[in-house]
């Protein structure tokens, strides 16, 4: 494969596709405490990097599944952002919204990445914001 006339190589940095959802039931949104490498965290929505051969749809009820073990409604597409986080590190998340059908099901299962999940507001979580979510919210999006 050739870019710019020139090969492209495997050292060359590249912008990484993630998901993320808004889980919703009964007017809420379901919000993560991301662990942040200070001690502290952020709010997040579930979702993660798009594998190999995945479609954007099978990643998005994946990752649902692996970080909370809910199962989903139909998926609706609704925004990406741009994600800059600094010079090497850059991702594209797109977002889906779905309605969770199993509610009781709720677990966190990766307690070294995300310490619980909350039913909230959408309007209420506004401060310590993960950046994409910080972005998809500065864009207008409302569920």
């Amino acid at each position: 494969m050739t870019h710019r006339g020139g090969n492209i190589n495997s050292s060359e940095q590249r912008v990484n596709c993630a998901v993320a959802v808004i889980v919703t039931h009964a007017g809420k949104v379901l919000f993560g405490r991301r662990l942040t490498a200070s001690g502290g965290s952020e709010w997040q929505l579930p979702g993660g990097w798009i594998e190999i051969g995945e479609s954007p749809q099978r990643a998005a009820r994946r990752e649902v599944i692996e970080e909370t073990g809910l199962l989903l409604g139909d998926l609706r597409f609704v925004a990406t952002t741009n994600n800059v986080f600094s010079a090497q590190k850059h991702s594209i998340t797109l977002y889906f919204e779905a309605e969770c059908v199993d509610d009781d099901s709720l677990i966190v299962t990766q307690r070294d990445k995300c310490s619980d999940w909350e039913w909230k507001y959408w309007a209420e979580v506004t401060d310590n914001l993960f950046l994409p979510l910080r972005l998809l919210k500065q864009s207008g999006y409302r569920p």
